[in-house]
């Protein structure tokens, strides 16, 4: 892991994590899997290893962007600043840690790696 300087270093420390889906899956089928399948085993390994919040709302994701409206967005506002980037991720979790040491001691954890298992799926 890399080097985190001192004054980054001390809690909480906030950021977001973007996920993608591999093309032969729907964008439905990828939310669905993160919602029903990936969060109910990855938040209990949250919680025991002290990660202060997450950003989930009533369908545990905090925001999507379905294709045909990110792609229906980028094209009317490329419009108007064809330099704007436009996000191509299918979904995004925020996290408040206490500080980087949670990243690791999660990651390591067995329960995550049960969590995570067929994520590259």
């Amino acid at each position: 892991m890399a080097e985190v300087p001192t004054q980054q270093a001390s809690g909480p420390i906030k950021f977001t994590l973007t996920h993608y889906r591999k093309p032969e899956h729907t964008h439905e089928e990828f939310i669905k899997w993160i919602v029903e399948k990936h969060l109910p085993l990855a938040v209990p390994v949250f919680k025991r290893h002290g990660i202060i919040s997450y950003s989930l709302c009533s369908h545990d994701i905090q925001f999507v962007t379905p294709p045909p409206l990110n792609n229906a967005m980028k094209e009317q506002l490329g419009k108007v600043n064809p330099a704007w980037d436009f996000a191509d991720f299918d979904c995004f979790i925020e996290y408040v840690i206490p500080d980087m040491g949670v990243v690791g001691s999660v990651m390591s954890d067995p329960k995550w790696l049960v969590s995570v298992k067929d994520q590259d799926e």
